[in-house]
């Protein structure tokens, strides 16, 4: 419901990241328009959709109300998810006044306000911040590996290790299962985590475009490095920390193999703390 109008300047406020979430969750990836199968979200994790007023953020678009707040308009109420067509198309204030445009929205996210699951991989692949579990001591690891560090020296291993987890956040989840296969199938060879692209494209059935454009991301995120091609073999390595040379993938694939941990509940679950104990 309108508020009455403030003396506050009208301004356009970004929607915030629980809205945004919320919006995507409910929108099952398709544009709001009625009939329109137009994804949000394309096969490569990019958005390609847009989020849409339905009164004006500021004053001169359309449907504006003057005597809304500048929170309200960017309210989960106040937005939906269209197509650039249909964007478009919307804006004809005659046809698509507020109450019809409310109708659009309404009745196009009671189609999927059931399936959160299925629609949080969407927003994860368009990189919407996530929940995850710190990492807080590192000691069931270090057992495991038989480090045999003290309690301080695993808590700073965990800072550590912590500190490189956060990178998976905002990963596209296409990018995040391929990475746990990179893990799984990389090996240690003279300090360095290596990964055999070849081998992970059969496994996957990855193309190599595909397979470049996952490995791009990653390497902007100072996780792996770019593709290198070494007497006809491509090749990346997984970083390790650089500031203490500590080769952390290599010792995550070992702990695996060790435990039976699922390599998900790190990569995509963002479960940090199978490291503790």
């Amino acid at each position: 419901m309108s508020r009455e109008r403030t003396d506050d300047e009208v301004k356009r406020l970004a929607p915030k990241q629980e809205v945004l979430r919320e919006l995507y969750i409910k929108s099952g990836n398709e544009c709001a328009y009625p009939g329109c199968h137009n994804v949000l979200v394309d096969e490569n994790g990019k958005f390609v959709g847009e989020v849409c007023h339905i009164e004006a953020a500021m004053p001169g678009g359309e449907r504006f109300n003057p005597n809304m707040t500048n929170e309200d308009r960017r309210s989960f109420g106040n937005l939906m998810l269209m197509c650039h067509q249909h964007h478009v198309v919307t804006d004809d204030v005659e046809r698509y006044n507020v109450e019809k445009m409310k109708e659009m929205k309404r009745n196009h996210e009671a189609k999927y306000s059931g399936i959160i699951g299925q629609m949080m991989n969407s927003i994860t692949d368009y990189g919407m911040s996530l929940e995850y579990t710190p990492c807080c001591n590192c000691k069931k690891i270090s057992r495991i590996l038989d480090w045999g560090l003290t309690d301080e020296e695993n808590r700073e291993n965990a800072v550590v290790l912590d500190k490189h987890l956060q990178k998976l956040l905002d990963l596209p989840i296409e990018t995040r299962r391929l990475l746990e296969i990179m893990v799984m199938r990389s090996y240690y060879d003279r300090c360095d985590c290596i990964v055999p692209i070849h081998e992970v494209e059969r496994a996957t059935g990855l193309k190599p475009e595909n397979m470049i454009q996952n490995v791009e991301i990653l390497e902007r995120r100072r996780i792996t490095s770019e593709i290198e091609v070494e007497d006809g073999i491509p090749n990346c390595k997984l970083y390790p920390d650089f500031e203490s040379g500590w080769s952390y993938w290599n010792d995550i694939r070992e702990f695996v193999k060790q435990t039976g941990t699922p390599i998900e509940r790190i990569c995509c679950d963002l479960d940090f703390s199978v490291f503790d104990e």
